[in-house]
C-alpha cells in the first residue's frame, strides 16, 4: 500500500510537538532499569505466556528467512553448540568447549555429555555432524545461513563427543555464527518433519501449534535441570504493540516486548507496582537504509546529505520518549564507537540543500519502504517530513514485517526505514548490512576492505576494537546509510514472572530466548 504523508512545515511541527497536548505522562523521561522483580519462587506447575511481535511462521531453524522474528519459538526447542547469555555474551551449550589449531584453519568442538534430543536419541558426534552438513548444504540458498556458513569448507565427526570444522579461511567469529537460532540441534529423526512436528534439543520440547501461538512442556532429560522454571511456555505472535499491552494488562499474557514507539506505556507500566519493566541497552541502530546502485544515491555527496536532513533529538525527543539516543554511527556503544564523531551530523536541512546542489540533483524524489507496524511505521511520517525541509520527496510504501527486507535485499526502493539489529558478533553486523545483503548497492573498495580486516581479527581482541573503529571513521566520512539512534529493548511482564531480567539474547535482539521464565504464586 502506498503511503503519501502530508509534506509541510505544518506537518512536521505537529508530529514533533506532539508532547505539547498528550498526556504529561506520554512524555516523561527515560524508563529506569525497571522493579526489583517479584518475591518468591517460581512454581513448577505454572504456564508462562510471553508475546512477541510476529507470529510462528514454521519450525524448522534452517528453514528460517529472518532469524530475529524466529528467536523465540527456536530456543526454546533447540539448543545450539553455542549461545548467548542475557549481556550479550557467547556461552557454551552443546559444546563444553571448542578450540582453534595454530593454522587457524580448523576448529574442533568438544560436545557435551549425556545430552538428548527430546526423543531421547543422543546428542552425539553423529547428530551434530548431520545438523550442520543440513545447514551447509541449504546455505547458497539461505540469506541467514550462508555469512555463517561461507567459511566452512567440511564438518566430520572425530568420536561420539567430538566434531572437526574445517575451513576456507580462518574465521575467527565462527564459535559465535554457531549460536545463531538458525543453528539449533534438530533430532535427525525429524529432519523431514521439522517445520510442523519437530523433535528439538532445548530445555522445552514442541506440544502444539496454532496460527499465532507455539505451547511448548518442559523436558524432563534436559542436561541442565535447573533451566526450565515452568511446565508450560506460550509463545504468541501479536504484530500491534498496544495489543499486546493490552493482553499484559487484562492477565492474558503474562509478559511482552514494549517496542520505542510504545514509550508512554512503558513509563505508566513502570509506575505501576503490579508490572515490571526491564530496559537492557543494545547496539541496535535505528536506520534508514539506502540503496547505493540507485542514483543519485551512488554519490556519497547525495548521502551525506541525507544525513544532515535528519533531524535526529526531535525524532528521539518527541515521538519516542526522548529513549532513542540520537546517533550517525553504525555502532552507538561498545566495539566500533568513536566517542569524537557524535554530531558529526546536526539536523541542518540547508546543508543538505547545499550538498544537493553540489552533487548537480535537483528535485530529488525517494522511493522507500517501511514496516507497517512498531518503530519504523512511527518514524515513517516524520523521516518524509524532514526530508520536505531539505527539498527531497520521499514516497512510502507499508510492507509486512515478512516482506520488507527481501523486498529491499532484491534492489527494488530507494530506501528502507528498519533498524541494524544487535549482534553477539559484530562482524555480522558488517557482514550483512555493510557488504552484504542489506547494502544491495555493494560498498566501496575501502569499506569492503576496512570489513573484512575487522572480521578477520580474533573476536574481543584490541585488534578488532582497532579495526571497528577503522571501519566507522570510514563510514561516517563516507556514509553507506543513514543512522538515527541506539534503541534498548525493553521488556515489560507482570510482577509474579520471574527470570525477566536472565533472558538469553535479551541484550542483542528484541526478541529473547524465553527458556529462564517462570512464575510465582
Amino acid at each position: 500500500m502506498r503511503l503519501t504523508f502530508l509534506q509541510n512545515n505544518a506537518f512536521r511541527v505537529g508530529i514533533l510537538g506532539i508532547c505539547a497536548v498528550a498526556a504529561v505522562t506520554s512524555c516523561a523521561g527515560t524508563a529506569g532499569q525497571g522493579s526489583s522483580g517479584p518475591a518468591g519462587a517460581p512454581v513448577e506447575t505454572a504456564t508462562v505466556r510471553f508475546a512477541v511481535t510476529n507470529p510462528p511462521t514454521q519450525l524448522d531453524p534452517i528453514a528460517t528467512t529472518n532469524e530475529v522474528n524466529d528467536l523465540p519459538y527456536f530456543t526454546a526447542l533447540y539448543d545450539g553448540l553455542t549461545g548467548v547469555d542475557s549481556k550479550g555474551e557467547l556461552v557454551n551449550l552443546l559444546a563444553e568447549s571448542y578450540d582453534e589449531s595454530d593454522d587457524r584453519l580448523t576448529w574442533t568442538f568438544t560436545l557435551r555429555n549425556g545430552a538428548t534430543f527430546h526423543d531421547g536419541s543422543p546428542i552425539d558426534g553423529e547428530a551434530v555432524v548431520a545438523n550442520l552438513n543440513r545447514a551447509l548444504v541449504a546455505a547458497p540458498q539461505s540469506g541467514v545461513l550462508r555469512p555463517k556458513l561461507e567459511s566452512v569448507e567440511s564438518i566430520t565427526s572425530t568420536s561420539p563427543t567430538e566434531i572437526s570444522v574445517k575451513l576456507k579461511e580462518p574465521d575467527p567469529g565462527l564459535p559465535v555464527a554457531l549460536a545463531s537460532p538458525a543453528l539449533g540441534m534438530v533430532s535427525p529423526a525429524s529432519f523431514g518433519a521439522a517445520a510442523t512436528a519437530p523433535i528439538g534439543s532445548g530445555p522445552y520440547k514442541f506440544e502444539s501449534r496454532a496460527a499465532n501461538k507455539v505451547v511448548y512442556a518442559k523436558y524432563d532429560e534436559y542436561w541442565n535441570p535447573d533451566t526450565a522454571k515452568a511446565a508450560r511456555i506460550e509463545i504468541s505472535g501479536i504484530p500491534d504493540g498496544t495489543a499486546r499491552i493490552n493482553g499484559l494488562r487484562s492477565g492474558q499474557i503474562d509478559a511482552t516486548i514494549a517496542q520505542l514507539n510504545l514509550s508512554a506505556e512503558i513509563d505508566a507500566l513502570q509506575s505501576n507496582p503490579g508490572f515490571q519493566v526491564l530496559e537492557n541497552p543494545t547496539t541496535s541502530v535505528a536506520t534508514l537504509y539506502l540503496n547505493t546502485s540507485h542514483t543519485p544515491l551512488d554519490n556519497p555527496l547525495v548521502r551525506k546529505a541525507l544525513n544532515y536532513a535528519v533531524d535526529r533529538k526531535a525524532i528521539s525527543d518527541s515521538l519516542l520518549g526522548g529513549k532513542c539516543t540520537p546517533t550517525d554511527q553504525p555502532f552507538p556503544n561498545g566495539p566500533g564507537y568513536v566517542e569524537e564523531l557524535n554530531d558529526e551530523y546536526n539536523y541542518d536541512p540547508a546543508k543538505a540543500r547545499e550538498l544537493l546542489a553540489e552533487a548537480g540533483v535537483q528535485n530529488l524524489q525517494i522511493d522507500g519502504i517501511f514496516l507497517a507496524a512498531g518503530l519504523s511505521q512511527t518514524l515513517a511520517p516524520a523521516i518524509q517530513a524532514q526530508f520536505a525541509e531539505a527539498g527531497i520527496d520521499l514516497q512510502l510504501t507499508s510492507q509486512t514485517p515478512a516482506e520488507v527486507r527481501p523486498a529491499f535485499r532484491a534492489g527494488g526502493p530507494d530506501l528502507m526505514i528498519h533498524q541494524i539489529n544487535a549482534e553477539a558478533d559484530t562482524s555480522s553486523a558488517l557482514a550483512n548490512n555493510f557488504v552484504g545483503p542489506d547494502n544491495p548497492g555493494g560498498a566501496s573498495q575501502q569499506i569492503k576492505d576496512l570489513a573484512d580486516a575487522a572480521i578477520q581479527t580474533p573476536v574481543d581482541s584490541p585488534e578488532r576494537e582497532q579495526a571497528l573503529e577503522a571501519f566507522t571513521r570510514a563510514a561516517v566520512a563516507e556514509p553507506v546509510h543513514v543512522h538515527i539512534c541506539s534503541i534498548p529493548n525493553f521488556y515489560v511482564g507482570a510482577s509474579a514472572v520471574t527470570g525477566l531480567d536472565q533472558m538469553p539474547w535479551s541484550s542483542t535482539t528484541l526478541t529473547p530466548d524465553v527458556r529462564s521464565l517462570g512464575k510465582a504464586s
